[in-house]
């Protein structure tokens, strides 16, 4: 024998091995009707009642028999034509079972054969008033168990094909689905939701920021210098709450509370921080959602813009001693604070956060400028409606 005849030979005996391991795995399908409601057992009869049920029986008789005989020979027919079954009538059981056991042969290294299988796919379908709910069971070398809410008669197809990639894949019946495969139940169209509790809040806050600004000096030049501001604020929003988790969305605002003359700074260039309004949204996380008082952090961001007044040079204030300039940007902020007496609708909380400015103010004007990086803290009482 030549080395090409025996080299033929050797590559039909891997194939057929191939092919035979390839549907090595025998499944047997069983697809089964069952109800939402326990069959009634019969009640015993007692041995007084035999001669009632007899003569109750005897009545059912003669009143059958009495049927029969006042019945014409039309009406008897078509009793008889009705009693044949419709011939396009589908017995989902069975409907469904082929096309499972297709699915099953034609996913690589499984055949669906009716004994001697090693492994077994279980389906039981539940009646509803539209429709069946469908659990699906694979046992062999594992166990798995999936579930459809609700699939009508005309969905079998696509839900063979997913109970079978299912199963034997064991994954979720949710990831066998394909563009071809979606059932009606895949479209959730009325959603049922958890409703939470919503707040308005108000507070009063302390400010802190911090940041190096032109600063008048003693002999009424400017120059450079660290500065701690004290703004004073008020916020207005909406907290609502779900559970352990809650979320503020609101509006504040700050006045400064200090300002130096411009007759202490005769060269001008000093900056004072008029006030600042923002815009934002935190996210809360509470350590005790059922307690009375609960501890809180959480984070967020806030849009912010800030007024600065920026004095004028003696010989040039005829136009007014200050000029003002607006500057801002996002703020990233983290936050902590404590709820009291959360039975009622009406409580109140302590709150402090830290705001970190995503941006540099760089602003510059006839009257001077402002080169500063203005990191912010706050210390906030409020009143949760």
């Amino acid at each position: 024998m030549s080395a090409r005849n025996i080299l033929t030979a050797l590559i039909c005996l891997l194939s057929s091995t191939a092919v035979t391991h390839a549907a090595t795995t025998t499944i047997c399908v069983d697809v089964q009707v069952k109800s939402w409601t326990a069959a009634a057992e019969p009640a015993a009869a007692a041995p007084g009642d035999k001669v009632d049920e007899s003569l109750a029986t005897a009545r059912t008789d003669l009143e059958a028999l009495g049927t029969e005989l006042v019945r014409s020979p039309a009406a008897t027919t078509a009793a008889i034509i009705a009693e044949v079954d419709d011939p396009y009538a589908i017995d989902p059981a069975r409907y469904l079972d082929r096309m499972v056991r297709y699915e099953v042969t034609h996913e690589i290294g499984y055949e669906a054969v009716d004994k001697g299988c090693a492994a077994r796919i279980i389906v039981e379908l539940y009646p509803l008033r539209d429709g069946w709910t469908v659990f699906a069971q694979f046992k062999g070398n594992y166990r798995r168990e999936e579930k459809v809410d609700q699939v009508q008669l005309d969905e079998f197809v696509p839900l063979a094909r997913r109970i079978a990639r299912s199963l034997l894949r064991d994954i979720p019946v949710s990831d066998s689905l394909t563009r071809e495969t979606v059932l009606r139940a895949d479209s959730e169209t009325d959603l049922r939701t958890i409703d939470g509790s919503g707040h308005f809040v108000l507070a009063v806050s302390g400010h802190l920021e911090t940041g190096t600004l032109a600063t008048a000096k003693s002999n009424g030049s400017v120059g450079d210098a660290r500065r701690w501001l004290f703004p004073k604020g008020l916020q207005l929003g909406y907290r609502g709450k779900r559970r352990a988790w809650g979320v503020d969305f609101f509006v504040r605002g700050a006045l400064g509370s200090t300002q130096s003359t411009p007759r202490s700074n005769s060269a001008g260039g000093h900056v004072d921080l008029e006030g600042n309004m923002g815009l934002g949204l935190h996210v809360l996380r509470y350590a005790n959602a059922e307690g009375v008082t609960s501890f809180y952090w959480g984070g967020g961001a806030q849009f912010k813009l800030a007024s600065y007044s920026i004095i004028r040079a003696e010989g040039q204030r005829g136009s007014g001693d200050r000029e003002r300039v607006f500057a801002g940007g996002i703020d990233a902020e983290l936050l902590a604070g404590i709820e009291f007496g959360r039975a009622s609708s009406v409580h109140f909380y302590l709150q402090a956060e830290v705001g970190l400015p995503t941006y540099l103010l760089d602003v510059e004007v006839n009257a001077g400028g402002i080169d500063a990086y203005m990191p912010t803290s706050l210390f906030q009482v409020g009143v949760v409606l």
